[in-house]
């Protein structure tokens, strides 16, 4: 008793075999953009990093008029200063060092008060491109 399947049906078809290889072409060069692209999502990261610790000390300053509350930025770290002291929280410790290859600048204290409003200032992250980070007088921070 011969239980091998008739020849036509045992192979696969030119139609499928091109089909699993175009999938497979698809796949991969999504992986490889993912992985090629890794240092724009790392420069992403960072600049949300100092969107959120900006808009930490403008909260603090606009919750506590008695103190002042300041995000200082330095060629490879912030930090978040209250009366000129590092603050840290459950989840944040300041400073947030960056390695050689990030570079801030300019070197500024970024002041907020009451209203959480502060100077207008322009910060500039370069990584592999450059990305500037717009701090508005009235408070406002944002890629720019």
């Amino acid at each position: 008793m011969n239980t091998k399947p008739p020849l036509s049906l045992a192979a696969f078809t030119l139609l499928e075999l091109i089909v699993v290889i175009v999938i497979l072409a698809v796949v991969s060069s999504y992986v490889f953009t993912r992985f090629s692209q890794s240092s724009g999502y790392r420069q992403d990261t960072i600049v949300e990093q100092i969107i959120s610790a900006g808009h930490l000390a403008q909260q603090l300053s606009m919750n506590d008029s008695s103190r002042t509350f300041s995000l200082s930025i330095q060629p490879s770290q912030i930090n978040l200063l209250v009366d000129g002291v590092s603050f840290s929280t459950a989840g944040t410790s300041f400073p947030l060092i960056f390695d050689n290859s990030v570079n801030l600048s300019p070197t500024v204290n970024i002041v907020y008060d009451s209203l959480g409003e502060t100077t207008a200032t322009t910060v500039t992250l370069q990584l592999d491109t450059n990305q500037d980070i717009c701090f508005e007088s009235s408070g406002f921070i944002h890629r720019c």
